[in-house]
């Protein structure tokens, strides 16, 4: 994983001046004496100072003005602690508001925060950091356009180092058309190291890089920061007339080459002994094919210097340029020679005012965002936001056949428009951009920014009670000293509601994908309980119902969807097919307009609605999910009389108590960093919960394995000692909330665990004071019964987090020997007695290893290739390149222990991954319908036969009658068929097999063949379709179904039936005479003809 970001600016368009007073005059002054009621006009006011603020011309007074800035943050800060206090109001007095009221007035809060940060983080902030790095020297407008730049791109790349940190580049390409350079040949570099000068005709670039494999988030942009704003060789340059940049970043996790400077991206086309065009490039995913590239052209790898497949980029560009191609075909060519799925952006001599990208495969992706005079480039939309809300995403499968990839320019000249984008597949051809393929965002920098905290995912269960609240807010009401649920309209819809009192509605089903599911079960715990016996409650994962849960008719059925994005593929298809079958559907969502609100009956938003997460492992949204839904179930049992109001008004005075409890559960953290010291001497893990705490156990789980890239078993408590004891593996213990009267019986469980050499560690309420057979026991606030299993989960989403940070701690001594490695390759001492002193770590961390303290994390095989490689370094030299097999050693070692916490090491966790259950209607059509009918049996037809079934139905217009034959097969002749019912038409036709008869003919050709066949009858000219039925490996049923065709239909229908035999049959025919053929053409012949005609005949027809 790595991120490429871009900024290409416009130094033309709109120069006019804004005036002190217009910019400070832009922002709120005085507080609106009802703000709730006056937010529609404070979020027009903000959203019209945040486009005046977007304006280079304001963001250059802005940095050329500190007393300006100023004044504008105090505005900004003031305005701020409005919207803090409305905050304040809505969690004291949302009971006594209208919930529809609440939820606008929410939305638009939402709205003004994102405004309010934008303009103090993303403009003010911006302009004075751009200040900063010119040392405050910006002379004029070009100037700041080029800091402004630089800023951008520094600050997206800071957000982007959470996808890879090892090492940071940023190259700023500076064209002089009206100047000349200054020397600074003294500056050159052929491996393009940090602080290199290329000298370019008409240019210079700068290039400023750094290596760490050790370091935090943040520490490699401060470095560039500090860098570039003391080189006053740059600062020079880009005050000259007509300076012009352009630029380039990257920030890297290393796959191929080692983590240095030289191998830090951007990487140059320029090579010894060779003379090039000057071109770069940096690279997102990997070359698979770069060996055998770099066989073809003659580069080898440079151990000491460059070995990164990026290289390559340059170098293929350059080559082509010299051979006299563009820089588009050359992209192109390059896109489609090299194997894998990667992006790029590349820059040229040839053209130094163009960015050139490219994608190819499905694996990365590039996001270009349109901003005022600029364009930003990142490859995730959270790097571009600090700018523009606006983007194009690039997508790596957009060409001919759909598989190449795309080329994308992107000009100087009308930067910031759609106008100077060009877009290509990867033959060439262009393909147009239309405004309906440029985006809004959804996200804001306010959600991205990580703030004090070193990891998102702890900033994320930090926020995780105010989550909650934000979820219980506008929906518990009073009434005197009484809390009751209220739902709005749009929640819970006046006839789902209906259909609940009427008793039509008997079942609610909850679904979602890994924890929404979990969230599922935790609402099912709590609600199953009010609701039964007059209506069922269920959870389970969406992809299990769609594919085991689904009947005929759910009409009877509430579907409760959960998802935090809204778009998750598994839970989106299940909410479509159980739609379609008459269910009700209502949705718990945290994304306003997501694909799942439209397809819902009702929704219920988490939190405010855009409350979102950036780490991978979802925490927030599972306690926001599980508030809300608890609130729909209480909501349902007391519209089916089946709550009493003292229980309704003591769970809700419970469930308002729970952001109070979570946030006590940070305290525990020193608490649960020293026994996550102690999981990872053991090599397995469980959790275990009993009743509630089941659900705590489960998301625990996921939590992890997430986090810790470990498989974990989950039980009951009770259940362990059956199942695993001798595994002697670490066992967490989710206990909170248990009964008085089971107490002594947990004890018991945990002594059995201790006995059999296993390390329990116990989540338990405060106050319960007994004798336990192990040290590691971890006392949570108590909270009521139905809810102390969220306390539970709480703390095992603690326990995770701190468990994988441990786990990724073992590494530094590793990442400090690595680093040492690699400094002493650099600077050419790599005798074994150098690599010894530089990796002196290693040999405390082989000893660490072999007192057990890694047991559980790192695999046996990489401890004795670090044992060996200790050995190695204190008595002698391996057989081999010492320092590349010290540095594979390492490398592994480091890999292995590595937990990035927010991010995980193979992600699939996408919005667009998921079943699509594409088949689930194979059995849902009028032929199988037809089928059934004539007493047939379609699921024992087999799948490919199905599969013919459903694209035949798309081609008949209707089925008229049936006949359904019985198959014998004796051991010692023919098989003989024999009618068995007929329908429709049938009814009236005399068959052959009306009283048994040989199997024969096409009938015969059917069985044999095992698929439907569709024949005109020799006799009668009948136009039926011939379905064999299998049980086991033989024939024993076929049913002939009289149809009537479609005149026309879509070529798409008709070639998923012609398949790849007869289509090609036709195609064959065509092409014959050198015909060009494209089956679109098909849909303009009757269905019958290109389905029986000769294909000489059809092939004339097209002709």
């Amino acid at each position: 994983m790595c991120g490429i970001v871009a900024a290409v600016p416009d130094y033309g368009g709109e120069r006019a001046d804004v005036s002190r007073r217009q910019v400070l005059d832009a922002l709120p002054k005085d507080r609106p004496d009802d703000l709730l009621a006056g937010l529609d006009w404070f979020v027009k006011g903000l959203s019209a100072a945040a486009e005046l603020y977007a304006l280079p011309t304001v963001s250059h007074r802005l940095a050329t003005d500190a007393r300006l800035r100023e004044e504008a943050v105090e505005r900004l800060s003031a305005a701020s602690g409005w919207l803090a206090e409305l905050d304040r109001d809505l969690d004291r007095h949302s009971a006594d508001w209208d919930p529809e009221l609440l939820e606008r007035g929410q939305r638009l809060a939402v709205r003004a925060r994102d405004l309010l940060w934008a303009l103090t983080h993303d403009r003010v902030a911006a302009a004075a950091r751009a200040g900063a790095l010119a040392g405050d020297a910006i002379a004029d407008l070009d100037v700041a356009r080029a800091y402004l730049a630089v800023d951008a791109v520094l600050d997206a790349v800071d957000r982007l180092e959470v996808r890879g940190r090892d090492s940071a580049g940023i190259q700023i390409w500076v064209t002089l058309p009206d100047g000349v350079p200054p020397d600074l040949r003294h500056r050159a570099d052929t491996d393009y190291r940090h602080g290199a000068v290329e000298a370019l005709d008409g240019g210079l670039a700068f290039v400023y890089k750094r290596a760490s494999v050790i370091g935090r988030l943040g520490e490699n942009v401060a470095f560039l920061r500090a860098t570039i704003a003391v080189d006053t060789d740059l600062r020079a340059v880009l005050a000259l007339p007509g300076a012009r940049v352009t630029v380039l970043a990257h920030t890297r996790w290393a796959s191929v080459g080692r983590i240095s400077e030289a191998n830090a991206h951007p990487v140059n086309s320029v090579v010894r002994g060779r003379a090039h065009i000057f071109a770069t490039a940096a690279l997102n995913g990997d070359i698979d094919n770069h060996v055998a590239l770099r066989q073809q052209i003659g580069l080898p790898a440079d151990a000491a210097g460059i070995s990164t497949d990026a290289k390559l980029i340059p170098v293929l560009l350059a080559g082509s340029i010299d051979a006299g191609a563009e820089p588009v075909p050359a992209m192109a060519e390059f896109i489609r020679r090299g194997y894998g799925s990667f992006a790029i952006a590349a820059q040229t001599a040839a053209n130094p005012d163009q960015l050139l990208l490219g994608v190819k495969g499905s694996g990365q992706g590039l996001y270009v965002g349109f901003a005022p005079g600029c364009f930003l480039v990142a490859s995730e939309v959270y790097g571009l936001v600090g700018v523009t809300d606006r983007y194009l995403r690039l997508d790596g499968t957009l060409a001919d056949g759909g598989e190449l990839g795309t080329v994308v320019t992107l000009d100087r000249a009308g930067a910031g428009t759609a106008a100077a984008l060009r877009r290509y597949t990867a033959l060439g051809r262009p393909v147009a951009t239309t405004d309906g393929d440029i985006v809004t965002a959804e996200i804001t920098t306010r959600d991205v920014a990580r703030g004090p905290f070193e990891h998102y995912l702890v900033k994320e269960m930090t926020e995780a009670p105010s989550s909650f609240r934000k979820s219980l807010r506008g929906r518990v009401a009073r009434d005197g000293d009484r809390h009751y649920v209220t739902l709005s309209e749009p929640a819970l819809p006046e006839a789902v509601r209906r259909r609940f009192t009427a008793g039509d509605i008997r079942e609610v089903i909850l679904v979602g994908q890994g924890t929404a599911a979990v969230a599922c079960q935790g609402i099912a715990t709590v609600v199953k309980r009010l609701l039964k016996p007059a209506v069922s409650v269920a959870a389970m994962p969406a992809s299990e119902l769609s594919a085991w849960g689904l009947r005929p008719d759910m009409s009877a059925v509430c579907l409760v969807a959960v998802s935090q994005s809204g778009t998750t593929t598994d839970t989106n298809r299940a909410v479509d097919m159980a739609r379609a079958r008459g269910a009700a559907v209502l949705s718990i969502v945290n994304r306003r307009d997501s694909d799942l609100t439209h397809k819902s009956d009702g929704v219920l938003y988490t939190s405010d609605g855009r409350d979102v997460e950036m780490a991978v492992a979802s925490t927030k949204a599972f306690y926001s999910q599980v508030a809300t839904g608890v609130l729909l179930g209480l909501r349902l049992a007391r519209l089916l009389d089946r709550l009493p109001p003292a229980l309704e008004d003591s769970l809700l005075q419970a469930l308002l108590d729970v952001p109070q409890q979570l946030e006590r559960l940070p305290d525990l953290a020193p608490r649960i960093a020293e026994i996550a010291e102690v999981a990872i001497r053991y090599p397995y893990w469980t959790v275990v919960g009993s009743g509630p705490n089941r659900v705590a156990a489960e998301e625990t789980r996921i939590k992890l394995s997430e986090l810790c890239y470990k498989t974990i078993s989950t039980d009951a408590v009770e259940d362990k000692k059956h199942v695993d004891l001798s595994a002697e593996s670490f066992v967490l213990v989710c206990a909170a909330g248990t009964p008085a009267g089971q107490v002594r019986d947990l004890t018991k469980e945990v002594e059995i665990f201790a006995a059999h050499r296993n390390a329990p560690a116990v989540i338990v309420d405060e106050g319960i004071d007994v004798r336990w057979a192990t040290d590691l026991v971890v006392h949570v606030p108590a909270a009521h019964p139905m809810f102390a299993w969220i306390i539970s989960t709480a703390a095992g989403h603690l326990f995770s987090y701190h468990i994988a940070r441990a786990i990724d701690r073992k590494a530094d001594p590793l990442r400090v020997a690595l680093a040492a490695l690699e400094g002493a390759v650099d600077a050419g001492r790599v005798t074994v007695g150098d690599l010894d002193l530089a990796c002196h770590d290693l040999h405390q961390f082989v000893a660490d290893a072999a007192a057990g303290t890694l047991r559980g994390v790192l695999q046996s095989d990489t401890a004795i290739g670090l044992s060996y490689a200790s050995q190695v370094l204190q008595h002698g030299n391996p057989a081999g390149d010492p320092v590349e097999y010290l540095r594979h050693r390492l490398t592994t070692a480091v890999d292995e222990l590595t937990r990035s916490i927010d991010s995980v090491k193979h992600q699939a966790k996408t919005v667009t991954v998921g079943t699509s259950r594409g088949d689930a209607d194979l059995l849902d059509n009028g032929l199988t319908a037809a089928l059934a009918e004539a007493g047939g049996d379609p699921e024992v037809c087999g799948y490919s036969a199905l599969r013919t079934l459903s694209a035949f139905a798309n081609l008949v217009d209707r089925v008229e009658g049936a006949t359904r034959y019985l198959l014998s097969w004796p051991p010692d002749g023919p098989a003989t068929i024999r009618v068995a019912g007929k329908t429709g038409i049938a009814r009236g036709l005399v068959s052959r097999a009306d009283n048994g008869a040989e199997l024969s003919g096409s009938k015969r050709l059917a069985v044999r063949s095992r698929t439907p066949r569709l024949v005109r009858g020799r006799c009668d000219g009948r136009l039926v379709l011939m379905v064999p039925e299998l049980t086991g490996t033989r024939v024993k049923a076929l049913t002939l179904l009289h149809v009537a065709l479609r005149e026309r239909a879509d070529a798409v229908h008709l070639t998923e039936v012609l398949g790849g035999g007869r289509l090609e049959e036709i195609r064959a025919a065509v092409t014959e005479t050198d015909a060009p053929f494209d089956p679109s053409v098909l849909a303009d012949l009757p269905v019958e003809t290109v389905l029986l005609s000769p294909v000489d005949e059809i092939a004339r027809m097209i002709g």
